[in-house]
Parts: structure tokens; sequence; C-alpha cells
């Protein structure tokens, strides 16, 4: 619609169908969410109401959740494709501010979006037409000056952040053993004394030569359990001996957050950085244990251990092993000599084995599976997907068709051969019939991607692939092969058994692309 038709319509009295967009924004953080959102909705509501638009309870999209990335927003998401489909003639919000803060690329989808669709985007303040250059412009320096301050508010909030640090405050969640307070406005820690003592006990029993499964069953038989009731278990014990929190330092800079992939797979990801780019800081907080027990501890932890947690690629079969007793993931641990063990994480559970023997053994079933596929394959035929391509064709057409429909009641609305209620009437059985046929669309297009995916064909390319590879990859690059294949690993072994008796079933995942 534009910006003429809008005033032509408006000077008729006749209806204009619209949709409001509601989000909270940073400048309203001393408001709760509903009372911002009412707020806004009833002024929008009488704006609407005094101007002629007309919004359906169901055109209200309601944001209750913040995020700088557009695809972490829900409700814009649907909105948007509302608007890519010529649902309305216009888009009432509080402000330019409200569609979207983000980087370029996220502003740039909403703008083409409603440019493409020659939707309006209205304001209190401004009605903007982006098929006309000057309201184009205008929209895009509102959007400019929108990011600016988003990034410069950002900024200042790191900057006050790294300073609070730098004098010693604790700006993270409190651990174990401690509970925040604060000191001359500064927030940091105190200690909780019954905790403490339990963390004193997992420090002098590691340094007495207790290795992480002793100390588990003694703090977890003294009753501890976690903030959540969780009860203590090895990789807790770890953190615990490994944060330096405990000798009144901060540790600082662990983590980065980078934003990867485009469009619907666009997300934030949090990158754990070495130990070498830490910063380690003096901090306000008491320590729970001297300097010198710190010290002999973390001798201890590096000549004793090459354990690497999950947050980095340690093993290749990383994330893909489970014990068929508890069901729980096994983890590879390095102890006897440097030497690499895969565990059952569950006390009394499943035996350990040699994690080179448990990777042969992998690759051997995985050899195995190729030649029975080779051999099966001869005489299967690949998956007909030819009837659903068909349904799915016709069930595409179908929702195509309504958008005519759609089109022509705006046009009865538009020169008044339909009254506010009949529009209203007709359109929800329209927007019924679409999102019928949307389900079935979704139905249809999961149906043909688990036929293909049943395709063996797939699996032994794959397969091929992964072990033609595997021996010459990096660490990483073993483990996205395996992954790329085999969707879980069943480990079972029996206790006082030699050490290549064990078990293990490979599973291959079935949604290769």
């Amino acid at each position: 619609m534009t910006r003429e038709l809008l005033e032509q319509m408006r000077s008729e009295g006749r209806l204009v169908p619209a949709s409001m967009y509601l989000r909270k924004s940073r400048a309203e953080e001393h408001m709760g969410l509903e009372e911002t959102l009412s707020r806004h909705r009833s002024t929008l509501t009488a704006f609407a109401e005094k101007y002629g638009f007309l919004i359906r309870e169901e055109d209200v999209y309601e944001e209750v959740v913040s995020g700088e990335s557009l695809f972490a927003r829900p409700q814009m998401l649907r909105l948007l494709e509302a608007v890519s489909q010529g649902r309305y003639a216009a888009v009432l919000c509080m402000d330019m501010q409200r569609l979207g803060r983000g980087g370029m690329y996220d502003q740039g989808i909403i703008l083409d979006t409603f440019k493409g669709s020659e939707t309006l985007i209205v304001t209190p303040e401004r009605t903007y037409d982006l098929t006309q250059d000057i309201d184009e412009e205008a929209a895009e320096m509102q959007t400019f000056l929108s990011r600016s301050e988003y990034r410069l508010i950002t900024k200042r909030l790191r900057r006050g952040v790294l300073h609070s640090v730098e004098q010693g405050a604790y700006m993270a969640n409190p651990p174990f053993g401690y509970r925040k307070t604060e000191i001359n406005k500064l927030p940091t820690l105190e200690i909780v004394p019954e905790e403490a003592e339990i963390v004193r006990t997992i420090f002098r029993m590691y340094a007495a030569g207790n290795g992480c499964t002793r100390i588990e069953q003694t703090v977890n038989a003294m009753g501890a359990h976690g903030r959540r009731g969780s009860r203590f278990n090895r990789n807790t014990i770890r953190q615990i001996l490994d944060n330096p929190v405990y000798v009144g330092k901060i540790r600082w800079n662990r983590t980065n957050t980078v934003k990867t992939g485009v469009g619907e797979q666009r997300r934030r990801v949090v990158v754990y950085n070495t130990a070498d780019r830490w910063t380690i800081l003096d901090g306000k907080h008491p320590a729970i244990i001297d300097q010198d027990l710190w010290d002999e501890v973390q001798a201890l932890r590096k000549s004793r251990y090459f354990y690497i947690d999950n947050k980095h690629v340690a093993s290749p079969l990383a994330g893909l092993v489970r014990c068929t007793k508890c069901g729980r993931g096994c983890n590879m641990q390095g102890k006897n000599k440097g030497v690499a063990y895969l565990l059952c994480p569950t006390p009394g559970c499943t035996a350990g084995a040699k994690f080179e023997l448990v990777e042969q053994a992998v690759l051997l079933q995985l050899q195995e599976i190729a030649r029975g596929l080779e051999i099966s394959l001869s005489r299967q035929a690949p998956p007909d997907t030819a009837a659903l391509e068909k349904e799915l064709a016709q069930t595409r057409e179908q929702l195509g068709r309504l958008s005519g429909r759609r089109d022509r009641l705006y046009t009865f609305l538009e020169d008044g051969t339909y009254t506010r209620e009949i529009f209203a009437q007709r359109m929800a059985v329209l927007s019924e019939d679409e999102e019928r046929l949307r389900g079935r669309i979704e139905e249809l297009e999961g149906k043909i991607r688990a036929e293909l995916g049943r395709d063996k064909r797939k699996q032994l390319a794959r397969l091929k692939e992964v072990l033609a590879n595997y021996q010459e990859a990096s660490l990483a690059g073993k483990k996205d092969l395996l992954q790329s294949i085999v969707a879980v690993i069943y480990y079972t072994k029996k206790k006082k058994t030699k050490p290549g008796d064990f078990s293990i079933q490979v599973v291959l995942r079935e949604d290769l692309e």
C-alpha cells in the first residue's frame, strides 16, 4: 500500500488492515515487561482507532524475549513472514527502533521485506512508505542511529564491567562456597561457612593423594549437594579444584561470544579462550584456601591428569559414547602414567577401557557396517518419494491460490463491498485454511526427508569418506568426521575383565543431507 492509497482510504472512512508489533527497549529497563507492553498496546490501539486501522487480536505481535539478533526474536520472524505474504497494509509500532537495532544484516532483511511487500511502517510520529526514496532513506537513517546508540550503550556497559573487575569486583554468579554481597557498592562475595568447609575438604583430600572419584564419594556421604540440590560428581570436583576464586582471585576473559551461520542458522556461540588469554586479578572477596594449598593442588593436577573438559576437543568420540547400564555419556580421562581411558561417570557402573582400544573397535565396526551396506544395497532400490512430492506440489499450489483470495478480500474491504465484521470473518476462515495447508506442507517435507534419510547409499558414501580420511585428520577433524555419520555408540564392560573384553554398538545417523 502506498501513502496515497492510505490517505484515500482514510478520507473515504474505510478501515486499513494492519498489525501491531510490541517490544520493550533498553531505555525502559526500569519498567516491567508487562507494564511496558500494556502501555504501548494502549497507545497504539488508540492511535489505530483514531486513524482507521483494523487490528485483530491475532494480528498483535508481542515480543517477550530480548535479543539483539533478529533470529532470537520469534515474534518478529512471524511478523516478517506475514508481511512477506502481503497480509497487512501497514504495521504499527512505537518507533523504528522496536523493529530492529541489530547489525546491518538484520536491518537489511527487515527493511527489504517491508519494501518488497509494499507494507507501510506506521509510528505515532511518522509513516514510512519504503517504496518512496525519502522514506526509505529516513528509515535507514533511523535504524543506523539506533544501531549506533546500541553499540555505544553496549560499549559503556562493557567498560563499566571491566572497570569493576579491575577493582576486584565479582560480576558472575557466586560459585559453591560463596554468596553475593557488596563492598563500597561493588559486587563481590562472602563465604558460606558450611559450604566453605566442603571446599576445604576437597582441596585437602586431593593434596593428600585422593582422586576425584574418591573425593566425590566422600563429600556426597557428608550430605553435601550443589545449589540446585544436585549431587557432586567428578566434573564438579574438577571445576572447584581449577577455580582460582577459592584463593581470592578473579578469572576474567575466559570466554568470548561470536555470531555464526546465516539466516535462521545464525547463532551466538560461546568460544572458550586458552588459559594464556585469561586475566587473573586479585578480588575483594576472602579466600577459602591458602596459597600454599592451591599451589600444591595445581602442581598435582598437572602431573597426574591431562583431562580436558567437554568445552574443548579432547576426544574424537566426545559426545557419542553412552553407557548401556546408566545411559550417561562416557568421558575420556587420562591416568595411570598418562594412558587415556574411557570411563563412565557413574560410580560403580561400567568398567573403563583403554581409549585407544575403544577407538580401534569403533573403526572396525564402521568397516563391518560399510561391508554390510555394500552387500544389501546390491539388492535395494532407491526410496520412492514421487507420490509425496506430487502431493507436496499440489498443496503448495493450493496455498498459492489462497494469496489471490486474500487480495480479493482486501479489495472488497477497500471498495466497501464487505463491512468490517464480514471482512474479519472471511479473513479468519482464510487464515485457518492457510495454517492447515502450511501444516500439511511441513508434514510432507518431513516425510520426504525421512524417506531420503533412509537411503543407505548416503550412509555408505559418508562411511567411505570417514574411513578414508580419518587417520590423516586432526583431533577436531576426527571428531567432525565421526559425528557426521554416527548417532550414538553404546558401550559396556564388566568389572575385573581383560582390557579388550568390552562391547560397543555403533548406531548410524539417518538424517544425512
